[in-house]
């Protein structure tokens, strides 16, 4: 029985294409590995912090190219032969030649791409640190009024305003 992958909520399908990515002022290049409607992962030695807000120019079938914009939510590092180092970035905004790209690729896979949201915005999260046991919680702005508790130790979470 093949293994569930809880981060993977997209169908994926592997594409080598190179990618240039930056952030802060440096530029790099890699290897996408594969890549979804919200997601991708670049294989490269030179991979960002998680957190980290990338900008991507991924060169597409026809030379055209495409720009994205993702944050980067894992990195791997590690000097081990079999396992691929590189970063799995979510997608903020993508345009349409990706849209166009990923739509179809899919179909020609058999992959019904109806209910794949191409055009689901992330959903901005406000960080807020306990004060009791110091985790960083994620919390949606619409909750924010409804007293939102730590998810490890159940403390209501202080919301300072600037």
């Amino acid at each position: 029985m093949a293994r569930q992958r809880g981060y993977q909520r997209h169908p994926r399908f592997t594409k080598r294409l190179e990618v240039t990515f930056s952030s802060g002022g440096l530029s790099y290049k890699g290897i996408l590995s594969n890549l979804s409607a919200n997601g991708l992962f670049i294989r490269t030695n030179r991979g960002f912090a998680p957190g980290t807000t990338v900008d991507i120019q991924l060169m597409m079938p026809g030379n055209n190219i495409s720009s994205l914009k993702g944050i980067v939510r894992r990195t791997v590092k590690t000097p081990l032969a079999p396992v691929k180092n590189g970063m799995g970035i979510e997608l903020i905004t993508r345009d349409e030649a990706y849209v166009t790209f990923v739509t179809t690729s899919l179909q020609e896979q058999g992959i019904d791409t109806k209910d794949l949201p191409m055009s689901e915005p992330v959903p901005d999260f406000h960080i807020i640190s306990c004060e009791r046991c110091g985790v960083k919680n994620k919390v949606l702005p619409e909750k924010l009024s409804l007293s939102p508790k730590c998810g490890k130790c159940g403390a209501l979470l202080i919301i300072s305003t600037p």
